[in-house]
């Protein structure tokens, strides 16, 4: 699944969330043995083995509720296709990974998916004023509505439900504790200093008042919060943007046990749309027999990589730091009853000895006067001076400029569901 490379020592402890009840018809039935499967997929869910391009500690151990083989079972005999050369391989200690038992050419097709078995959501389909939760979380309205989907499909889930388990390190799942209590003690100690911790804690706020009215009307509202935990970790750990740069979230089956790669260029397999709806994993390269299948979830950085998946990668090339870019403290601000929580900025830091645009508009935003904010919030901003930026980086601080306006008092309800109007503009401007 989504979710293995190497597993960082930030986070040592357990988890304390564990793993959402299941009603009682619907627990995890234990996974045949190979020699009750039927030969084909005998051939796909295979004993432990060596995998090339799979270094020794690259993954994360898995739960025995992850076997592949049901999912598989569910996904083939409802139309979904597997290129007869490509196995489950459960390599030791480590997890669950895509190999290939023979050689594969490029562009071959390795899994396709119909639409039927697919978890889509989409933007446009969501209620308007809907905002985001996790740091660079680009569809937080297709983000919602697969959340709520999941919520509900737990009281009588199918196979891909089952395996839908997040790694037990994402922050989020540590961080979210009991509604009384709230965070535990170790995780706010174990980040404490980090941009992490603000992450996290920010999420898990944001999180809790967006299920807030539901919390409310449920008989377990402590069940009914780890499940919207459980449901946001899957979405984060799991959830792929396909086509790129649309507004369609989906989860997919068999795709989602593809392991990371690092960047782009050393993956050997894309995901692609189809045009009859359905999708599939695309060699982009010569595979060879033995060697792991691996897709790109981004280039992303440890920081980013830890929060949404749970791992680390050492030496990773994607280096950088994210940094939180905290409200400017302002006169209306005191008169917020509760501290707002920091949003999360874009990359202020990569390691390639330069200082970036970003960073500049962070230290710049930290000290804006609301004045300097209604400007810049104004339809011609870009005409503005104040922050002389780049285009991309401008609309980036509008942005965070008009989340801090709708938080402070006396802001407008009825804004809040309105299209941020100076963002739009600068986007089909540049």
């Amino acid at each position: 699944m989504r979710r293995r490379a190497v597993c960082s020592s930030v986070l040592p402890f357990v988890a304390g969330l564990g793993v959402p009840k299941f009603s009682d018809d619907a627990t995890t039935a234990k996974p045949l043995p190979p020699r009750r499967l039927h030969r084909w997929k005998a051939a796909f869910w295979s004993a432990p083995a060596a995998c090339k391009g799979h270094e020794g500690s690259q993954a994360l151990s898995r739960k025995q509720s992850d076997d592949p083989s049901h999912v598989l079972q569910w996904h083939r005999t409802r139309g979904g296709f597997v290129h007869e050369s490509i196995q489950a391989t459960q390599l030791p200690g480590l997890g669950w990974a895509l190999c290939a038992r023979a050689d594969i050419g490029k562009d071959a097709v390795l899994v396709t998916t119909p639409a039927k078995l697919l978890w889509v959501a989409r933007e446009c389909h969501a209620p308007a004023g809907v905002h985001s939760l996790a740091p660079g979380e680009e569809l937080p309205g297709a983000s919602m509505l697969l959340r709520r989907r999941l919520v509900d499909a737990v009281a009588k889930p199918s196979p891909f439900v089952k395996a839908m388990q997040p790694p037990g390190r994402i922050p989020l799942q540590l961080a979210a504790g009991s509604l009384a209590d709230g965070p535990p003690e170790p995780l706010t100690a174990a980040l404490k200093g980090t941009s992490l911790l603000r992450h996290t804690l920010s999420l898990r706020t944001k999180l809790l008042d967006s299920v807030g009215p539901e919390l409310q009307s449920a008989d377990d509202p402590q069940h009914f919060w780890e499940l919207s935990v459980w449901a946001q970790s899957v979405i984060m750990s799991r959830a792929f943007k396909i086509p790129k740069g649309s507004d369609r979230l989906v989860l997919i089956p068999i795709v989602d046990i593809a392991n990371h790669a690092a960047t782009h260029k050393v993956a050997n397999a894309d995901v692609r749309n189809n045009a009859d709806g359905s999708i599939s994993m695309v060699a982009v390269r010569d595979i060879a027999q033995g060697e792991e299948i691996r897709i790109c979830y981004g280039e992303y950085t440890n920081e980013q990589l830890l929060f949404c998946y749970g791992f680390v990668i050492p030496d990773n090339p994607c280096q950088g730091l994210v940094c939180p870019l905290q409200f400017p403290d302002s006169p209306k601000r005191q008169l917020v009853p509760h501290t707002l929580p920091a949003k999360a900025g874009p990359m202020l830091y990569r390691a390639n000895g330069t200082v970036s645009f970003e960073l500049l508009l962070a230290l710049k935003v930290t000290n804006i006067t609301e004045t300097q904010a209604e400007e810049l919030l104004e339809a011609k901003s870009w005409e503005s001076s104040a922050l002389d930026p780049r285009p991309q980086e401008l609309v980036q601080c509008l942005a965070f400029l008009e989340a801090w306006q709708r938080e402070l008092p006396g802001r407008d309800a009825a804004v809040q569901a309105e299209d941020f109007e100076p963002c739009v503009q600068l986007q089909d401007s540049f």
